[in-house]
């Protein structure tokens, strides 16, 4: 059959994390709510509830820091497709919420290690 293509390697690596991270956000009381919620001109990894409030969650993963870390990954274009399909999820859902927060899960994978650091509020909502 043949080695899968780079593309699907970075796909289910990055589908493994955010499941991971789905996990972990769980485990701390969030509810989630979707995932992997695409529209046209955006994209989140996850929606959750945190308490009352609706959090729109980008995961980034590495596993090295020669391209930077995580966290870099998530530039003021990334940000704003973010916020986009926060537009969209929003008007989407028929639901007022109060609260909204951005945050970023940065996720360090190293041999058997894996760091998770979770950003909360990490860039400014609308």
């Amino acid at each position: 059959m043949g080695r899968p293509c780079r593309a699907n390697v970075a796909t289910r690596s990055g589908n493994e994390c955010e499941r991971s991270t789905a996990d972990y956000l769980t485990d701390r009381g969030y509810h989630i709510l979707e995932r992997n919620f695409r529209c046209r001109g955006g994209e989140v990894d996850l929606i959750a509830l945190d308490g009352a409030t609706l959090v729109f969650v980008e995961v980034k993963m590495r596993r090295s820091l020669s391209r930077g870390a995580p966290i870099e990954a998530v530039t003021p274009i990334k940000q704003s497709r973010v916020r986009k399909a926060a537009q969209v999820y929003l008007a989407y859902s028929g639901q007022v919420f109060t609260r909204i927060r951005f945050d970023v899960v940065s996720v360090m994978k190293s041999g058997k290690n894996t760091d998770i650091i979770h950003l909360k509020a990490a860039f400014a909502s609308f």
